[in-house]
């Protein structure tokens, strides 16, 4: 809705992406998606094709543009009009503008949208039949000022949720959604209930050479109290006894009787050196940033991680991840070479530390690809019995549903994926769309996956199945588009061929499939 009120005021002008991030969120940091996300659904709610807008326009390289000039309403009083001495209640922008035609007419539209997406989501059960205690970690803040550590203290916190995450009795939100409310102004209750959590954990983390400093905060939204507190100090090479120390803390703040998993450094893939966990967590915050270049830059931390301890399983792992996304994701000429590379170095990450629940979820990965769609569950599912609230794997797991044919079930995991990580990742999106376009409930396939392409052009699959989800539905110049821009990105391409990326097990399944991206245009 911000958005919108932005481009309203300065209508028919184009305004770049750095002004309407400094107009809407005011000095906050989002990322690159956070604006894209916003304009998509603006367009979706107003039945705005962004190849023929009507009203909001993308400028390449400048910016967005509102087509429509707004007109106050007759009788309206905007605030700054009155008299001297008459009292002026002041209006909401959107109730003194007519936006014209159909635009103010699509609002109501956009609000229920909003309002749904903002909604509480549903907090699965405990295995024992209990409601499941729900966290949320806040990213942590940078204590002191250096900005640059930023990446410190996300990679404290990606570790804090991993660990949160392995607790039996406790459902704890991804990464992927919590991170979007880095550096926000919303209060804590507004948080919780966006997040559907009732326990917030917040803190700060500071390093100074060879110190650290950690603190953290245990907040019952519910109550408003501050139900344990702890500030922690040490040397750096000190820092995984004092992230256990800090997850027992929390644990004991948290209502109930908690049963922590038994760690140790040397079962949780973990470093003693300072400057290999550096390297990780360098390698992890570009793994992050989904784009050929970012994944480079992650393998060459990771691997300088590797030179540093060759007994760091979690930088095999994600190593590991690496090589499978250069793969999958149609980045490396020679996939089935970065396959083999990444099952290795899987292997590799496994005999270090068997309990490492990342290393299965390469693992089910390769195991897919490989066709194996039962080993491929089954690696899966140990992942998710070490980390009970690892999204990614209920996600992977309704992926490799989708190719083995079991639709209801795969749906049933990526529900499941989507209450952990509430802010859908555009791979969650492709998923769901894939899932979607094989019941041939097209209308919901096309909007995840409109999104996720949107989101990142890069993302080859998302576009590959977004083609096929159009030509399906008989919007053929639509898929006509997209393939044109497959082929400008991959001029290789090859029909056939994708479904080595893609591997459907049901011969008429992948049949309609690649009939779907013929019909397209796309080359066989």
């Amino acid at each position: 809705m911000e958005v919108l009120l932005a481009l309203a005021r300065q209508p028919r002008q184009v305004l770049s992406r750095e002004e309407l991030e400094q107009e809407v969120w005011r000095g906050r940091v989002v990322t690159d998606d956070t604006l894209t996300n916003a304009i998509s659904k603006l367009r979706r709610s107003l039945d705005d094709n962004p190849r023929q807008p009507r009203f909001i326009e993308t400028i390449a390289k400048r910016g967005y543009r509102l087509n429509v000039s707004p007109t106050p309403i007759a009788g309206d009083v905007v605030a700054g009009t009155a008299t001297r001495g008459t009292k002026v209640a002041r209006q909401p922008l959107w109730r003194s503008w007519v936006l014209g035609g159909v635009l103010l007419a699509a609002l109501t539209g956009l609000l229920a949208v909003w309002f749904w997406e903002s909604s509480e989501p549903t907090i699965p059960s405990s295995s024992e039949g209990d409601r499941a205690i729900s966290l949320a970690v806040i990213p942590f803040d940078v204590l002191g000022d250096d900005p640059s550590q930023a990446y410190f203290a996300e990679g404290i916190s990606l570790d804090l949720i991993t660990e949160l995450s392995r607790v039996p009795g406790l459902l704890v939100i991804a990464p992927g959604t919590v991170f979007s409310y880095r550096d926000t102004e919303a209060d804590d209750r507004r948080i919780a209930s966006e997040l559907g959590v009732r326990y917030l954990i917040r803190g700060g983390v500071q390093r100074i050479g060879e110190r650290i400093r950690i603190n953290v905060r245990v907040l019952d939204t519910n109550g408003g109290q501050t139900l344990w507190a702890e500030r922690f100090v040490g040397e750096a090479e000190r820092l995984f006894r004092i992230q256990d120390q800090v997850v027992q803390g929390i644990a004991r703040g948290l209502p109930g009787r908690l049963e922590l998993p038994e760690r140790s450094a040397d079962r949780r893939g973990a470093t003693e050196s300072i400057a290999a966990y550096d390297e990780f967590l360098r390698g992890l915050d570009y793994f992050g940033r989904r784009s050929p270049e970012n994944n480079r830059l992650a393998k060459q931390h990771y691997e300088r991680a590797i030179a540093l301890d060759s007994g760091f399983a979690r930088a095999y792992a994600g190593l590991a991840m690496v090589y499978a996304r250069d793969a999958t994701d149609g980045w490396d000429p020679k996939p089935d070479i970065a396959l083999s590379r990444a099952s290795e170095l899987t292997e590799k990450a496994q005999r270090l530390d068997p309990s490492l629940h990342q290393a299965y979820f390469v693992e089910g990965l390769l195991a897919l690809f490989r066709r194996n769609y039962e080993a491929a569950i089954g690696s899966t599912d140990h992942a998710i019995s070490i980390k009970p609230s690892y999204a990614d794997a209920y996600a992977l797991r309704a992926w490799i549903e989708h190719f083995d044919g079991r639709i209801a079930e795969g749906l049933a995991s990526m529900e499941q994926a989507v209450r952990l990580n509430p802010r859908i990742p555009s791979v969650y999106r492709v998923i769901r769309g894939a899932l979607h376009y094989a019941q041939a409930d097209l209308d919901k396939a096309i909007a995840d996956l409109e999104i996720a392409v949107e989101v990142n052009p890069s993302f080859q699959n998302a576009r590959i199945w977004l083609t096929a989800a159009y030509a399906a539905a008989g919007r053929i110049e639509d898929a006509q588009w997209q393939s044109s821009e497959i082929l400008a990105l991959h001029p290789d391409f090859s029909s056939s061929h994708s479904l080595w990326a893609f591997p459907i097990r049901d011969p008429a399944y992948s049949d309609r499939f690649l009939r779907d991206l013929r019909r397209a245009g796309l080359p066989d």
